[in-house]
């Protein structure tokens, strides 16, 4: 009996591992995909697969008072010394921007800026190619608090 007890205990623990765990952030909770790593950086939640193949980033904080349009410039500019290229923000029928970036390396990596109350989020993706399914999984857990 003991046994099975400690077997079933073992697959509920490997389970949960598999489907990951539920960080707090702060401001927000994510569940982190089994097999990524999750830091914080001041508002920022840097989230890194194990394999360096995919990354992401969520930052909530602040609007300032300034409107998505004009965040999403401020950080379009910011970023132009940082990578090889920066597109132009286009802005969806949310009111939402987005606009991908590329390193020297060739590597792509997407934004995208929503404001709300006050606050923005600015979630980035790298390695979506590669790791889309866990990236929406995650994306999908985000939770404001």
């Amino acid at each position: 009996m003991k046994r099975t007890v400690l077997v079933l205990i073992a697959v509920a623990v490997a389970a949960t591992m598999a489907f990951g765990a539920v960080q707090d952030f702060g401001k927000f909770t994510i569940d982190v995909a089994a097999g990524w790593t999750a830091t914080q950086q001041g508002p920022t939640a840097l989230i890194n697969k194990n394999d360096n193949t995919a990354a992401m980033s969520v930052t909530v904080d602040s609007a300032q008072g300034n409107s998505a349009e004009v965040l999403a410039g401020a950080f379009v500019e910011n970023l132009k010394g940082s990578f090889a290229s920066v597109s132009s923000p286009e802005k969806d029928s949310d009111g939402d921007y987005s606009w991908d970036m590329v390193n020297a390396q060739g590597v792509n990596t997407h934004a995208m800026l929503h404001v709300e109350d006050g606050e923005y989020i600015l979630i980035t993706m790298t390695g979506v190619e590669s790791a889309g399914d866990e990236i929406s999984a995650m994306l999908d857990s985000i939770k404001d608090k």
